[in-house]
C-alpha cells in the first residue's frame, strides 16, 4: 500500500509522537488523545481503505493520521487480550469484548469510527476507555471464557 520511503516516514513520525509527547500526559498516566483525535485519525484511515487503488488521491496527513489509528487500535486490542489471557480474576464479560473469528483490524477501525460518531457527547474523554467501549458494545463476550 505505501512505498517503502512512506513506510518510513510514517514510522518514524510515529516515533517523534511518541518522544515529542507531553511529559506531563504520560507521568500522569493519562491518554495523549481523546475521541476528537481518534475519530479524526480513523475517518482518515477509512479515506484510506475506500481509495484502495488511488492513494495519490488520500493526503499525506491522512496517510500519518490513519497509521496512527491502526497502531492505536491494534495496540488497545493486543493489550486487552494480554490483560485478558493473564487476569486471575473471574471473568467479567461486561469489562471485556471478544473479536468473532475473522474480524479483520479494518473492520475493528469502521466499528470504532460508527460507535464514536454514534456517540458525539463523549469525544472528550480519554481515547483508551472509548476504543474499549466501543468495541465491548460492539463485540460483546457471550461465554465465559475462563
Amino acid at each position: 500500500m505505501l512505498t517503502g520511503c512512506c513506510k518510513l516516514y510514517v514510522f518514524a513520525t510515529a516515533l517523534a509522537f511518541i518522544f515529542l509527547m507531553p511529559q506531563g500526559a504520560s507521568a500522569l498516566g493519562s491518554s495523549a488523545i481523546d475521541g476528537n483525535d481518534m475519530l479524526k485519525n480513523c475517518k482518515a484511515y477509512v479515506r484510506m481503505l475506500d481509495n484502495p487503488t488511488n492513494l495519490q488521491a488520500v493526503s499525506h496527513d491522512d496517510e500519518v493520521y490513519g497509521a496512527h489509528c491502526v497502531s492505536y487500535v491494534a495496540g488497545v486490542v493486543d493489550d486487552h487480550f494480554s490483560c485478558q489471557i493473564n487476569d486471575t480474576s473471574p471473568f467479567d464479560p461486561t469489562k471485556h469484548f471478544c473479536l468473532p473469528d475473522g474480524v479483520t483490524p479494518n473492520q475493528t477501525v469502521r466499528v470504532i469510527v460508527k460507535w464514536l460518531e454514534d456517540h458525539p457527547a463523549r469525544l472528550h474523554e480519554r481515547a483508551i476507555g472509548l476504543v474499549l467501549n466501543s468495541l465491548s458494545d460492539s463485540f460483546p463476550c457471550r461465554q465465559t471464557l475462563k
